[in-house]
Formats: C-alpha cells, sequence, structure tokens
C-alpha cells in the first residue's frame, strides 16, 4: 500500500518522465556505482573507436593520412564504391562476395546443426560403448584454436606432398585403382558443380514458391495479434518485405529470360556468379569448416537432451509411436530452446568465419573463396583504405543485423517455450 502511494503525486495524478526518471536515479545509484568502472572502460576501448570508424567512413583516409595530415571529406561516397565495385582491389565485386559469403554460412551451417544433432542423438543412446571417450574426441577440432586447425587442413590440401594426396596414393598402391595424385586442390580454377546456366530458372522457381507459401501463410494465421489485439506489425512488415523483394527478383529475373532468349543477368543473378560455380578450394575449406564447427553442436545438443525426461519416450512406447515419431514430436521440440540460439550463434561466427579462409586459402583462387571478413583485412591491411575499410565492415554489420533479425523471426528464437 505504501508502495502505491509513493508512485501517485499529490495532486492524485501518476508521475511525469522526469519524476521516474529521478526517481529511478535515486533508488538505482548505489547499483550504477558498480558499473560505472564498466561503464566507462567499454567508452574507451568499444564505443570511441566504433564511433571514430563512423566518422573516417565518410573520408578519403589512407596510410598517409596516420601521421596528421587531414583527409578528404567525401560523404557517402565510400559506401557507394564499396557496393559498386569501384575499388581498386583485384578481384573485388561486392554483390558475388557477399552471394558466396551468404552461401558459404547456409551450408556450413545447414552441416554444423544436421551432423551436431544426429551424433548428440546418437551418443545419447541407452547403451553406448565408451560413450564419454567419444565425446571428449569428439569435441577436440572445436578446442582446439581455430588457426592451429586452419594451417593443418591448408598442409593436408598441399598439392605437393599434402596429406589428402598421399592418401589417395596410398589407396592407389593398395586397391590398384589410378585415381589423380597430383590434385591443385586450393589453386584449381575447376569448378566440380555449375549451376550458373539454370540459375536463372531456379532462382525464378524458389522465388515463386516462397512468396507462395508466404500468401497462403498469411491467409491461414492472418495478420492480427491473437493475443494483444490488433495487427502484428511486425510479422506484417516482414511478411511484405520479403513478398516485394523476392517477387520482384522473380518478375525481374523472367523479364530478363523472356526478352534476352533465354539469358538473364540482373543485381539479383550477380550474387550466384560465385556461389553458383564455387571452384575445387571452396569444397576444401568447406570440409575443414565443417570439421571444426559441429563439434559445438553436439555439445549443446548433448545438454539439450539430457534435460528431456525419460517418461515422455516411455509414454510414446506405449503409445506405439515409432523412433522417428517420436524424434520429430519429442526431441526436436524439446531441444529447440537450446539449438535455436547456438545456430543463430553459429551463423555469426561462420559468416565471419577469418581463420578457416585466411590461413587456407587467403581468398584464393582469384579471389574466388573470399568471404567478407577476409576482404576486410585485406583493404585496411594491403590496401591501407581505412575510410573504405570502415565503410565496408558498417556494411557489413548492417548485413549480418537483418540476417540475425530474419533468423530471429523465422526461428522465434527471442520467444519463450510457451509462446514459440
Amino acid at each position: 500500500m505504501a508502495a502505491a502511494s509513493q508512485s501517485i503525486t499529490s495532486g492524485g495524478q501518476p508521475p511525469g518522465m522526469w519524476q521516474s526518471f529521478k526517481s529511478g536515479v535515486r533508488t538505482s545509484g548505489v547499483p550504477w556505482l558498480f558499473i560505472l568502472p564498466s561503464i566507462v572502460l567499454m567508452i574507451f576501448i568499444t564505443f570511441l573507436p566504433q564511433f571514430y570508424q563512423v566518422v573516417i567512413s565518410f573520408f578519403d583516409y589512407r596510410a598517409i593520412h596516420l601521421s596528421g595530415s587531414p583527409a578528404t571529406f567525401v560523404g557517402l561516397q565510400n559506401y557507394v564504391n564499396v557496393i559498386t565495385g569501384n575499388i581498386n582491389v583485384p578481384n573485388y565485386a561486392f554483390l558475388p562476395l557477399l552471394g558466396f559469403n551468404i552461401m558459404w554460412t547456409l551450408v556450413n551451417v545447414l552441416f554444423h546443426a544436421t551432423i551436431g544433432i544426429a551424433v548428440a542423438v546418437a551418443l545419447n543412446g541407452q547403451v553406448v560403448l565408451g560413450r564419454r571417450i567419444y565425446r571428449a574426441v569428439f569435441v577436440l577440432p572445436w578446442a582446439l584454436p581455430g588457426y592451429i586447425t586452419a594451417l593443418i587442413w591448408n598442409n593436408l590440401w598441399q598439392q605437393n606432398n599434402g596429406g589428402i594426396n598421399l592418401l589417395i596414393s596410398e589407396i592407389n598402391r593398395a586397391f590398384g585403382t589410378n585415381f589423380a595424385t597430383n590434385i591443385n586442390w586450393l589453386g584449381s580454377q575447376d569448378k566440380p558443380v555449375n549451376l550458373l546456366p539454370i540459375m536463372p530458372v531456379l532462382l525464378v522457381a524458389v522465388s515463386t514458391l516462397v512468396v507462395v507459401w508466404l500468401v497462403l501463410r498469411t491467409r491461414r494465421l492472418g495478420l492480427k495479434n491473437k493475443e494483444r489485439g490488433g495487427i502484428d506489425v511486425q510479422r506484417t512488415v516482414f511478411t511484405l518485405a520479403i513478398v516485394i523483394v523476392l517477387g520482384a527478383v522473380a518478375i525481374g529475373t523472367l523479364l530478363d529470360i523472356l526478352t534476352n532468349q533465354g539469358f538473364a543477368s540482373n543485381i539479383a543473378l550477380r550474387l550466384f556468379d560465385r556461389a553458383g560455380a564455387p571452384v575445387l578450394a571452396f569444397y576444401c575449406v568447406l570440409i575443414a569448416n565443417i570439421w571444426l564447427g559441429w563439434p559445438f553442436m553436439m555439445v549443446v545438443a548433448t545438454g539439450a537432451l539430457q534435460s528431456i525426461p525419460l517418461d515422455l519416450y516411455e509414454a510414446a512406447d506405449v503409445d506405439g509411436a515409432s523412433k522417428w515419431v517420436q524424434f520429430k514430436k519429442i526431441t526436436l521440440p524439446m531441444i529447440r530452446p537450446a539449438m535455436v540460439p547456438a545456430i543463430m550463434l553459429g551463423t555469426i561466427w561462420t559468416f565471419n568465419q577469418f581463420n578457416v579462409i585466411f590461413f587456407i586459402t587467403a581468398g584464393g583462387p582469384a579471389g574466388q573463396t573470399e568471404l567478407l571478413v577476409t576482404q576486410a583485412y585485406k583493404l585496411i591491411q594491403q590496401e591501407q583504405l581505412y575510410g573504405v575499410a570502415s565503410a565496408f565492415a558498417i556494411i557489413v554489420f548492417f548485413i549480418l543485423l537483418i540476417i540475425t533479425l530474419i533468423n530471429n523471426r523465422i526461428t522465434r528464437a527471442t520467444k519463450s517455450f510457451d509462446e514459440a
């Protein structure tokens, strides 16, 4: 009762914003004093450098300006140059680079989650001999420093006396086969899978299917928030934005196909210049990063599996449910609250996976395995274009922000288990 009376002013009205702020400061003064050193430290080591990065992204800041000479103000020109590819850097093209980075992330995370969950489920069986040994051995790739793992895989993929070529030689000797033993895994421009000829048709088909699915889903669920009433703004904006973007991609690509006698070339297709036909080195770094990343998902899935009550499976057995039905109806829903944040974290890690790319292929051959993060490093370390690199990093931040928001919207990762 006393607390309620304090929240009302003498005139019988609720306190205003300023009064609430002063009251909050008085009641939380001691906690603020405790975290004040951390805030000051964060200002100097995080916020001020980030602010300075934003500032120099509007200037033509180069190595010659490190001595204190003023840089030329160019406004948004650095951002325009980054997106349009108007940078004097070998093999630089922003849209193919972005498309390859997204494809790299999606493929890796898919393998990480699938293998991690599968191994965790297998080791969570009732009778598994050496369960603890397997778990300890499987976690070693993730426990090792990333650059050490990358250097090991770089040695394995070498053309001359590399471990993979030597292994193939031993296979030829043991089984009488005649496989090539001098393969240039990291330097070859060969493209084992080339989807570029059919990419326009695939793009139209996939975009159309997603748009149709979103429209049907919206008709079924509606745009109203069933709990609070009114229109669900987040769902409406997300659905409308995806439908407009993918609809424009499908229509534009289809018009390109019809008017250019089967040949199409537009902004959306440029995203697949590298992703639609990855070189041989891509599969090398893909194998290395899968080996490096799936143990993390296994650890998370193992912890989630051990928290599932055995009574649920016993009741399912009594009801005659098969193992697949139990996995789909019990295991997956129960491990979802743990796996979705892990997948989101894995997405960010993989999107910015510097060590594997840089120490195995260095972005080669001819920039075909370059990621945004390795390209940003080269803009600073090799080209010393600090203003352009700052603009590049800010663009990458917003790309990651959009990917995270879409991921969060699709997976509903920030909702509680009961709301999801």
